[in-house]
């Protein structure tokens, strides 16, 4: 017998079936959107700490050459007033002033007796100190930059040695300049602060694996030979990892090694921070499509007081509205009076919005978020699609002139705006179904389909002529260098053609900078 009770029973039922397919279709979306994006997001930061230990390893072989270009200045000069103590001290003194490099300074003449030293507190000169020849492979004749060690007052130090030879070739001492692991902050003004503020830090460790610098003053000394990143970096000169530390926290780990001193810097984020992120996301997009879900629920409640005989045929697309397919069939319902028109329009309505969210998040994913441009990961995508489908086209690899200058002089907020500055220009030049990619760092690559080199080579020199032309927000012409390759004319692989780029862009700044070279086949 048909009674109210049924029918309310009924309602409830088909509103329920209806909300648990709208919270279905989000969490399945939104589930595998986040767990691709995750992968991307770690990928990416990989990709950025092997980039930025690199760049560090090569900021610490500048250091050190620049720093061994002064101690061989200065031991000219004090070859020449070797008999002169007043002047000896003056320029040891400078060194120990000087930047803040060396926590002291020493002249010691070839018998090993300290002549001056700086701090004059140090209190070494006229002693001997023979505890150089303890120091391995050390060659007073030869400059010198010793691993760590423990020196006879107890201090863990690095030297860096200058020997001293007079006019006549002959031998007369060394010039030192030591660095106090514990007490020098030198590190610190080298490697400086990791730019992303997400936990990510930065330590260095020797030859041997033993920690010479650490945010955390406890762990210097430590040996961190059997660290599964300092094992990798005492084998491979560069490379990323994740790996879980001691501590049991997953990390994402890039290192690179000094050619100078073969020290290794490791750079690492925690895992649950560098994807935190995606979390972010995923989470905004549940608040805005929540509210949505319950206004859609709440109308279909209203008007399935409306509804007896369409109901069943509802409820059983509902329970399977998780599939791409059901959709189809939603829209295909006769629509034959207004109660089921106005459901049908909900749920369609509720659908769409939130895959366009999760579509949303997706593009969200693939664009560099300080310059709008498609990110490194995506561009590599978009390239290999390109090559696979045998496609002609031209890439051009391009560079910001003196980008570290920027930096270094008016901080990394003016840097960004100039980066910002060259992007909208980028995109400016690019033509339908072409591409720009901020590839890393100051980096930038745009692909030109369809185009000769010639053609490439006019339309980048064109733009360079134009971006010389506006003030930077540096307040100084903005110029780039430029690389080009075309595939299939100087490779196959899209690797080849993107290393034939950055060769013909480093040929453009070792011709002077502010140019468009060509890759030769």
């Amino acid at each position: 017998m048909f009674s109210l009770r049924n029918i309310v029973k009924l309602k409830y039922l088909f509103i329920s079936v209806i909300a648990l397919a709208f919270v279905l279709s989000t969490l399945v979306g939104v589930y595998s959107t986040y767990k691709g994006n995750m992968k991307l997001m770690q990928e990416q930061t990989l990709e950025n700490n092997r980039v930025y230990a690199l760049k560090l390893a090569e900021t610490v072989d500048k250091f050190i050459a620049s720093t061994t270009n002064t101690l061989r200045y200065s031991a000219v000069e004090i070859a020449n007033n070797l008999n002169n103590i007043n002047k000896l001290q003056e320029e040891v003194n400078r060194l120990y002033l000087h930047g803040d490099t060396f926590s002291s300074v020493l002249i010691v003449d070839a018998e090993e007796n300290v002549l001056v030293n700086a701090p004059q507190t140090l209190g070494e000169a006229g002693k001997n100190i023979p505890f150089l020849k303890e120091l391995k492979n050390y060659d007073k004749y030869k400059p010198f930059i010793s691993d760590p060690f423990i020196s006879p007052t107890g201090r863990k130090l690095i030297v860096i040695s200058m020997p001293i030879f007079d006019e006549h070739g002959a031998f007369k001492g060394v010039l030192s300049g030591n660095i106090y692991l514990y007490e020098s902050n030198i590190f610190e003004s080298i490697l400086g602060r990791h730019p992303y503020e997400n936990g990510s830090y930065v330590y260095v460790v020797d030859t041997r694996g033993k920690i010479i610098y650490h945010p955390n003053k406890a762990r210097l000394g430590a040996d961190a030979s059997d660290n599964e990143v300092v094992a990798r970096l005492l084998n491979e000169k560069h490379g990323a990892l994740t790996f879980v530390n001691t501590l049991d926290q997953p990390m994402l780990s890039g290192f690179s090694q000094s050619e100078r001193t073969r020290w290794g810097i490791i750079v690492q984020t925690p895992y649950d921070a560098a994807l935190s992120m995606v979390g972010q996301q995923v989470v905004s997009v549940l608040k805005i499509g929540l509210p949505f879900i319950i206004l859609s629920t709440i109308v279909v409640f209203l008007l399935a007081s409306q509804i007896v005989r369409p109901l069943e045929r509802i409820a059983e697309i509902s329970e399977n509205s998780v599939k791409e397919q059901e959709m189809k069939k939603l829209k295909e319902i006769r629509t034959w009076y207004y109660e089921v028109y106005k459901i049908q329009e909900a749920l369609i309505h509720s659908f769409s919005f939130l895959h366009g969210k999760v579509n949303t998040l997706e593009e969200e994913t693939s664009i560099d978020s300080l310059t709008n441009l498609l990110n490194r990961a995506t561009l590599e995508k978009r390239i290999q699609l390109l090559t696979e489908q045998r496609k002609d086209y031209t890439l051009v690899m391009l560079d910001v002139d003196w980008f570290k200058t920027i930096n270094d002089t008016h901080g990394h907020i003016v840097g960004d705006k100039v980066l910002q500055a060259l992007a909208s220009k980028l995109k400016e030049s690019l033509k339908e179904n072409e591409l720009a990619c901020r590839y890393g760092g100051e980096e930038f690559i745009l692909v030109f389909t369809e185009t000769t080199v010639e053609e490439a080579y006019e339309r980048v020199e064109l733009l360079r002529g134009n971006v010389q032309q506006i003030i930077s927000p540096a307040g100084k012409p903005l110029t780039f260098s430029a690389g080009i390759a075309n595939y299939p004319l100087h490779g196959v692989q899209m690797k080849n053609i993107i290393e034939k780029a950055d060769e013909a862009l480093y040929k453009a700044k070792e011709n002077g900078r502010n140019r468009v070279e060509v890759t030769n086949v």
